[in-house]
């Protein structure tokens, strides 16, 4: 099975100063799915990766987003859905050696933001 043609496109991550060349299996995964997917890989490989806390120091949770620099120059985030449709790499026309920067945002409020 040595000849077995390789799935995915290679993309290039960047998180922190650090780019790591991941293979996405499937560019028509849903971003979401995808994300969770980085996230995982980074957390059974932090030396080689990448550190995707869950929880920042104060207790508030991360989210995680892709982003990305146009062409025009200016950066964009990868959105999960479009007008309620789940969006892709591939609806963005991601492809084999494109670049992706993962976004960090700090959601306020952490786990007791649900509180009544």
């Amino acid at each position: 099975m040595e000849n077995q043609v390789k799935q995915g496109i290679k993309v290039f991550f960047t998180y922190e100063n650090r780019t790591c060349v991941m293979r996405v299996q499937n560019p028509k995964e849903n971003i979401k799915f995808t994300i969770e997917k980085v996230k995982e890989e980074a957390k059974n490989s932090p030396d080689k990766l990448w550190n995707l806390p869950e929880m920042d120091g104060g207790g508030n949770r991360i989210k995680y987003y892709f982003g990305r620099m146009r062409d025009d120059g200016k950066s964009e985030i990868l959105k999960e859905k479009n007008n309620g449709e789940e969006q892709s790499l591939f609806d963005y026309g991601v492809k084999e050696g494109d670049k992706i920067i993962i976004v960090k945002k700090t959601i306020a409020g952490g786990t007791n933001a649900k509180r009544n």
